[in-house]
């Protein structure tokens, strides 16, 4: 308990590292806790919450009093229902069209439980460090007496927006590792559904009728039910894999707990478990694998490589052959483009209908000067995806849109 809402300070000084755990762990519970009691701080500041609480103390039992605060309470939480019910789904649609990445369904039954914590956790944080601005330049007395223009209430409501909107936007890239203009598209367009948090007091009534509120509750468990409940499985064998490690000979273990941990994004974590698995095993060729990835990832390439030089010494074909394809975008990246070329013309003669492996294979002749050789790449990369079966089209087809931007910036 006490970790999880140690993640609440954590995002204020280490956001990407407190990210990755929070979706890793996905504590929708606590931090649904944690987002209706910052709201009710908050704004106890300045709409007499905090004075609701004294009365309960000074008052105790009093019928007035506690149906006050239940009304205060329910006022709090709508904004976080609303962010579970309606903004989180709309992230995800977003990612869905924007970032290319999959079908809305899959999305919502694999990602929502960790978004949803990520969102609600930076709710929280963005309202509690707005808590000594809006106490310093504004006067918390005359707001409770209702002294306040509509344009300080406004802002009262918009101060933790920013924050809260750049918590979002790096949620979204270290959960789906989209890329800086498409993770603002995504920002942009799920900042859409905010404005209906403004409807908010207009729908508070719903919650107030009993037959609704049944309603609303067997809908919430009949569709969120299957993703908490996987959300839990996936946690339990996580904690089952961290118990296995324990034993010093095991070295699937760790790379297995490696592989949860880089599927996350908690790519420290998954660094030690990968190497521990080394550790055990030298010929452990996956955990070498990953950890080139993971080196590349972090611009470590001259790891990388060695990494990667350590799987084709014992595999050459590791990974149906996607070893080389590593190889060459790690050249690519530290501009050694003919070592590149050589990299990707090995990986493409067995894999040639690679979207991926086309289009940097191309970006490499480009670099070397080769321009009709390079064009032919891109047009090779636009039929492969157009002749892909639709499983693997929407997968692919961002390759087909780089592509084409390619050959229009170069025509």
């Amino acid at each position: 308990m006490t970790s999880k809402i140690w993640l609440l300070i954590r995002i204020l000084y280490n956001p990407l590292g407190a990210i990755a755990e929070i979706k890793a762990r996905s504590p929708y519970i606590i931090s649904g806790i944690l987002a209706t009691v910052s709201t009710f701080i908050y704004f106890g500041l300045f709409n007499g919450n905090i004075a609701a609480i004294a009365d309960l103390f000074r008052y105790p039992g009093s019928p007035a009093v506690m149906a006050s605060l239940v009304k205060r309470s329910i006022g709090a939480a709508s904004p976080v229902l609303f962010l579970a019910g309606m903004f989180v789904p709309a992230c995800l649609l977003a990612v869905s069209l924007v970032g290319r990445k999959s079908s809305f369904t899959y999305l919502f039954r694999l990602e929502y439980a960790g978004l949803a914590s990520c969102v609600l956790y930076s709710w929280a944080a963005a309202h509690l460090i707005m808590l000594i601005p809006d106490w310093l330049f504004l006067d918390p007395k005359r707001l409770v007496q209702g002294s306040s223009s509509d344009a300080v209430q406004l802002a009262i409501w918009l101060a933790p927006m920013p924050y809260f909107i750049f918590l979002i936007g790096l949620s979204l890239k270290v959960i789906f590792k989209l890329s800086l203009p498409r993770t603002a598209g995504v920002v942009a367009l799920s900042s859409l559904s905010l404005i209906g948090i403004g409807l908010i007091p207009r729908l508070l009534f719903l919650v107030s009728s009993p037959f609704i509120l049944f309603m609303l509750i067997i809908f919430l468990r009949n569709v969120l039910g299957d993703v908490f409940s996987a959300q839990r499985d996936r946690e339990r064998f996580r904690r089952g894999l961290e118990t296995a490690t324990l034993n010093p000979a095991d070295a699937s273990a760790h790379y297995n707990l490696g592989l949860i941990y880089e599927q996350h994004g908690q790519l420290e974590e998954a660094k030690i478990c990968f190497q521990r698995a080394i550790e055990i095993a030298p010929d452990e060729v996956d955990a070498h694998y990953h950890l080139g990835k993971i080196a590349r990832e972090q611009g470590r390439l001259p790891d990388a490589i060695k990494y990667f030089d350590a799987v084709v010494t014992q595999a050459p074909h590791h990974s149906q052959n996607e070893v080389w394809r590593e190889i060459g975008l790690t050249y690519f990246q530290a501009n050694q483009h003919q070592d590149a070329r050589e990299a990707l013309e090995r990986f493409l003669e067995n894999r040639p209908t690679d979207a991926e492996g086309h289009y940097y294979y191309g970006l490499a002749l480009h670099k070397l000067g080769l321009a009709e050789e390079a064009a032919s790449q891109m047009r090779a990369v636009i039929e492969v995806v157009r002749t892909a079966p639709a499983y693997k089209y929407r997968l692919e087809k961002r390759w087909m849109n780089e592509a084409q931007s390619f050959l229009r910036s170069q025509s």
